[in-house]
């Protein structure tokens, strides 16, 4: 980085933020899971993969890592989660 701020700016439009964090650890053939449920509710992926963004876009969950201690998401949190562990 040179320090001018504008053109930084400007070098970073039109980059898809996703599609770079999701190439780092090169997680190619990557998929897609949009839950939308009511309470009570539970869902437990076993996909193994690599990487696994979740975030919470309304209410709350919990990230329940196997052999670890639960996370509490607020709305509007983001995890990243390096598997494969489920």
């Amino acid at each position: 980085m040179t320090g001018d701020a504008p053109a930084e700016r400007a070098s970073l439009l039109g980059v898809d933020l996703l599609e770079a964090l999701l190439d780092g650890p090169r997680a190619r053939g990557a998929f897609l899971l949009r839950a939308q449920l009511d309470p009570p509710w539970s869902l437990r992926v076993e996909d193994e993969a690599p990487l696994t963004v979740l975030a919470v876009l309304r209410g709350e969950a919990w990230l329940c890592p196997d052999g670890r201690a639960p996370l509490r998401m607020a709305e509007g949190q983001v995890a990243i989660v390096r598997g494969p562990d489920h």
